[in-house]
């Protein structure tokens, strides 16, 4: 039924719908023409080129909340991150410094548009660390509070505010009430959380009364959610997966030594049966290890992928998946290491992974900690997550049978 209802003349005719909708307002509203591509890319979307440099390019009284926001969503956008960091972080602190309230009682524009908002949380969070993200957290916090006591009781602004706020304090309680094609589409930028059970819900929600929809960013979540729905209905595929999930199996790696081949004495009674013991002894083994766990959840994983050149020396990606422009470095801690050594090997790696021309945009570091050092694993993982186009550390220390 999921398979049919995916492929129905009624799911194709919404989303076409929803497509024509979405579409016309990139040429008339900035914030549609970034926000689209960024939210709904399997749609050919016009560039957004020129609305990005143009917010860009504001000063003084040109600049505005949506112009951050625009910039903010360009900041998640592989083409335009790099370019737009630096413009981003100069306009973020432009429109921190700013009250949520005029001196007439006005609200900032960032309070009435939860799209706006919603942009420059997406930017905040992806290249401010440490002080400076708590300081934006803070902030964020306090204009989402304004935020919602503006806001009317229902509709889709409110439903997009709650669901930002579950993002921002990561209160799960408050994900009741919150529209499943809403939470479906969060969940594909690794925000919220959604069940294979919902599937239906999803699907059979984000087409509903399309015919009544005019607000451009809900139609272009609902497109969203409808991909996600029609890919977990087809096939468990990559394209159903985000780095979120992949960063939730990924940290459950050590249950796998639960059950870690380590005999001290032959478990069979067969003749000529001896003990055996599964070493880990250095980053080829680590690797293999990752890909035993991940290559039967995700066949599209691809081991050993070259990437362009620099100079006389060609980086190889340990473990990649193209479809999500994602690599996972398998990192071996050898007991001597400064913590500090290791950060400077994964800066080193990333910035040859993540050249401008290179096919992915992020990665996620798994650190085999063979001396089970878990006091520093909190530096390490500040020290790492730090880096641009770091999505995650995940450190899985040696467990203690196997130590000497």
């Amino acid at each position: 039924m999921l398979i049919s209802d995916a492929k129905s003349v009624r799911s194709e005719h919404s989303k076409s719908v929803l497509e024509k909708i979405a579409h016309a307002s990139v040429s008339e509203n900035p914030l549609a023409a970034v926000f689209q591509p960024w939210i709904y890319p399997e749609h050919d979307w016009p560039s957004p080129a020129d609305v990005i440099k143009r917010a860009a390019d504001a000063k003084g009284a040109e600049l505005t909340s949506r112009g951050v926001a625009v910039l903010g969503f360009s900041c998640d956008l592989p083409t335009f991150r790099s370019k737009y960091e630096s413009s981003f972080l100069e306009h973020l602190r432009w429109l921190m410094g700013r009250p949520n309230f005029g001196a007439g009682g006005e609200p900032a524009g960032v309070l009435v548009d939860p799209i706006s908002l919603m942009g420059v949380w997406v930017g905040g969070r992806n290249l401010l660390r440490n002080e400076k993200r708590n300081k934006f957290d803070a902030w964020a916090a306090a204009v989402m509070k304004d935020a919602m006591l503006i806001a009317g009781e229902s509709g889709f602004d409110r439903s997009l505010l709650a669901a930002l706020e579950v993002c921002l304090t990561g209160n799960e309680q408050r994900l009741n009430g919150i529209p499943s094609w809403l939470r479906a589409s969060l969940s594909r930028k690794g925000w919220g959380i959604i069940s294979d059970t919902e599937v239906a819900v999803v699907l059979k929600t984000a087409i509903e009364d399309v015919q009544n929809i005019s607000n451009p960013f809900e139609a272009g979540i609902r497109l969203s959610a409808i991909q996600w729905a029609s890919s977990r209905a087809l096939q468990f595929d990559l394209s159903a997966l985000s780095v979120a999930d992949l960063v939730r199996v990924l940290s459950n790696v050590a249950l796998v030594f639960q059950r870690w081949t380590w005999e001290e004495k032959p478990r069979t009674t067969k003749r000529g049966a001896v003990a055996r013991k599964w070493h880990i002894e250095n980053e080829y083994h680590v690797q293999s290890l990752l890909y035993a766990v991940l290559k039967p959840v995700i066949p599209a994983l691809e081991e050993e992928k070259y990437l362009a050149s620099t100079g006389v020396y060609q980086p190889r990606a340990d473990l990649a998946l193209p479809a999500l422009r994602l690599v996972i470095e398998a990192k071996f801690w050898y007991p001597g290491k400064k913590a500090k050594e290791v950060i400077e090997e994964i800066a080193a790696d990333l910035s040859l992974y993540l050249r401008p021309d290179s096919p992915y945009d992020s990665l996620i570091a798994v650190i085999w900690d063979d001396a089970g050092r878990t006091q520093e694993h909190g530096e390490l993982k500040r020290g790492l997550g730090g880096l641009n186009g770091m999505r995650d550390v995940v450190i899985v220390p040696k467990p203690s049978f196997m130590r000497d």
